[in-house]
């Protein structure tokens, strides 16, 4: 997922999903292009909690893309 995607999930937009990352940055590691993989996106998750948990699953899932 990208920071775009996961900032939708959380419902904020990306310059205050970036703050709230900041302090983790070093456990969540780089980005692998624009996306995160499956290791980074649970510690993210981990760090400042879990986002609507229906658009995570429809993004996994379904691979509803659009919806981001």
């Amino acid at each position: 997922m990208s920071k775009t995607q996961l900032a939708k999930a959380y419902g904020v937009d990306v310059r205050t999903f970036n703050k709230w990352i900041k302090p983790f940055t070093k456990s969540i590691g780089k980005q692998m292009g624009r996306l995160y993989n499956p290791r980074q996106i649970n510690i993210i998750f981990q760090c400042i909690g879990y986002p609507d948990i229906r658009i995570i699953q429809d993004y996994i899932y379904y691979g509803l893309e659009e919806k981001f």
